[in-house]
């Protein structure tokens, strides 16, 4: 783990944290939350090839989910 990353324990909160906003909302809202929230965070890495990175982590680990 680099300074960059969050520790474990930060990222279960973060985890919890998420699945209790995505809970609370309307099944219509939850992609458009989601997509906000990738901006939003997105806005805070000064680093756009990270970005980049980060989206097609998630386009696997989502292409993962399906096949298995």
């Amino acid at each position: 783990m680099t300074d960059t990353t969050l520790p474990f324990a930060d990222l279960e909160r973060v985890y919890e944290r998420l699945a209790e906003a995505i809970d609370a909302l309307p099944e219509a809202q939850e992609s458009h939350f989601l997509a906000q929230l990738a901006l939003a965070l997105a806005h805070r890495v000064p680093d756009v090839d990270q970005v980049m990175a980060a989206i097609e982590e998630a386009r696997r680990g989502a292409a993962d989910t399906d096949s298995g």
